[in-house]
């Protein structure tokens, strides 16, 4: 039998023996044991401290906090290869101005992702009693930086001033799952925090704890079961953001970034703003009463920090962002703030590749769309229910080879679907019930565009007369529309036209139609072409 040992090293053979006697001797700690208080009374920090160093001296270890109310008087190190495990009924709450716990020491300086690692976190009430005096000012929770292997698990972090619950900085490899994020103070200024961030090792403005300040940028992050909300302690509110980044550095991008299966809840501005991220993939959340819900930001141009590469040199331009995904999502009951789901490129620096399925959207205020895209390329927009909406339910802007097929839009105050400045892009097999004014616009100078088989009820329910079924203006040209099917409410407001070609000193140009439905009582005629406008309703090739 095997000599049993109280550490285990490479090349030892692994006995049962052998993980007792280090469970025994060496492998899990109770705070308690290193004197640390668990009345409440009484700072507790020393004794949980020494348990964290003695595990870093050893190599790592458990460290249990039992049951109890443990003040935490200045801020908490953490070190590679430790568990930190807070016990059902264990509290920790803060009872100083800074961070709760960091992994690692202020003045080390370990570059990427060679910091303290391979460390859990789990468990227990974090409570950073953000409007208790002395403790409003902006603060963050957890903190890690220049780190790989981090879980964070179970746990709630409750009130937090100004800052995040959770900072991953320079992180890879970390996951975060079924935590509750619950109460916000904003201490003045900080009406944009996350709960989650994901940020970059950029400055020490960005992140306080330590450098090396290298622009490492978090990778492979998986956020799952977790929700975000209010406390309902008087004088905080929800988060203004559940998880995101507001911060950025040119040819630096966040990757594969994974939120799934969370609840966002009354958050005051976006649920998930996804700020230079690539092959970032958002699927079956919930949504309920956000501000806004998703979105997908490019690097702002006109941010002057965020627009300098690593060394400093000012680029003055944005960067393309690849590889998204949106599927499975649920929202309901969306705010004023912006669009459930919104993608915001830049001229410098488009949205590419994109893909949004399969989501319900129910609700909007303020004249937000359902799904909104800006500077974007290669987007396929598809299966969606886009309901009760105060803006249009697709809007498009300033984008190409966008495919929007098989989506419900239903009783939304604006248009069904409308592309402003668009081009080569299709609208397809769309089903779109009852818009307050038309139910596809096509307009901008947009060409290219196919718009097949679309079925359009009852347009212009918002006032009588003052919308149209399909509307193409805006002198956009080479636009082929075939199959679609616009009908009549056959009560109330009515659209003037179910098809409208305009036009004017800019008039529609290279129109193909052939094989439309257009019958119909309208309040003016099925069919409305400007001067200047010749639609070819031959079946024929056209060459």
């Amino acid at each position: 039998m095997a000599t049993p040992v109280d550490q285990w090293l490479p090349g030892m053979d692994i006995t049962a023996g052998r993980l007792e006697s280090m469970n025994t001797f060496r492998s899990s700690f109770m705070v308690t044991n290193f004197g640390a208080d668990a009345s409440g009374s009484i700072n507790a920090h020393a004794g949980i401290q020494a348990a964290l160093d003695l595990a870093r001296d050893i190599g790592g270890a458990q460290v249990f906090v039992p049951p109890g109310v443990y003040l935490i008087g200045q801020t908490l190190r953490i070190y590679s290869n430790t568990r930190l495990t807070l016990m059902a009924g264990a509290e920790v709450r803060r009872n100083h101005a800074g961070t709760m716990i960091v992994n690692g020491d202020r003045g080390q300086a370990f570059p990427g992702y060679t910091g303290h690692s391979r460390i859990t976190i789990e468990g227990g009430l974090w409570n950073m009693r953000g409007t208790a005096p002395g403790l409003t000012g902006s603060a963050m929770c957890i903190s890690i930086g220049h780190a790989t292997d981090i879980t964070i698990q179970d746990l709630e972090v409750r009130d937090t001033p100004g800052y995040h619950a959770i900072e991953l900085n320079s992180t890879s490899h970390g996951v975060i799952r079924n935590a509750k994020f619950r109460g916000y103070i904003d201490p003045g200024g900080r009406d944009f925090s996350e709960a989650i961030q994901i940020d970059l090792a950029k400055s020490s403005g960005a992140f306080g704890a330590f450098g090396p300040y290298d622009h490492t940028p978090c990778e492979d992050v998986l956020i799952t079961g977790c929700h975000v909300g209010a406390s309902g302690t008087p004088g905080t509110t929800a988060w203004p953001r559940g998880i995101g980044s507001h911060s950025a550095t040119i040819t630096r991008y966040h990757r594969r970034i994974r939120v799934s299966d969370n609840s966002f809840e009354n958050l005051l501005q976006y649920a998930v703003s996804a700020y230079n991220w690539e092959d970032f993939t958002c699927t079956g959340n919930t949504f309920v009463s956000c501000g806004s819900g998703v979105r997908l930001r490019a690097v702002i141009l006109s941010d002057p920090e965020d627009t300098k590469l690593p060394d400093g040199t000012q680029t003055n331009a944005s960067q393309v962002m690849r590889n998204h995904t949106i599927t499975g999502n649920a929202f309901r009951g969306g705010g004023s703030y912006d669009d459930p789901i919104v993608a915001l490129g830049e001229t410098s620096g488009q949205i590419l590749n994109t893909a949004i399925a399969g989501n319900s959207i129910d609700g909007s205020q303020g004249g937000q769309n359902g799904i909104r895209l800006q500077q974007t390329s290669r987007v396929t927009i598809s299966g969606n229910v886009l309901a009760n909406l105060s803006g249009t339910g697709l809007s498009i802007g300033a984008s190409g080879n966008v495919v929007a097929t098989g989506n419900e839009v239903w009783n939304v105050g604006g248009n069904g679907v409308a592309l402003t400045t668009v081009d080569h892009s299709t609208i397809a097999s769309n089903q779109i019930r009852e818009p307050g004014t038309s139910g596809i616009l096509v307009t901008g100078n947009s060409d290219n565009i196919h718009l097949r088989n679309n079925y359009i009820k009852s347009p212009s329910r918002a006032k009588n007369g003052d919308a149209w079924g399909i509307r193409l203006q805006g002198g956009s040209s080479s636009i082929s529309l075939s199959g679609n099917k616009v009908r009549p409410h056959g009560s109330g407001n009515e659209a003037s036209h179910a098809f409208s070609a305009e036009g004017g000193t800019t008039p529609v140009t290279l129109i193909q139609r052939y094989g439309n439905d257009w019958r119909g009582s309208w309040t003016v005629a099925p069919v409305a072409e400007g001067s200047g406008v010749t639609s070819n309703t031959s079946a024929v090739d056209v060459t």
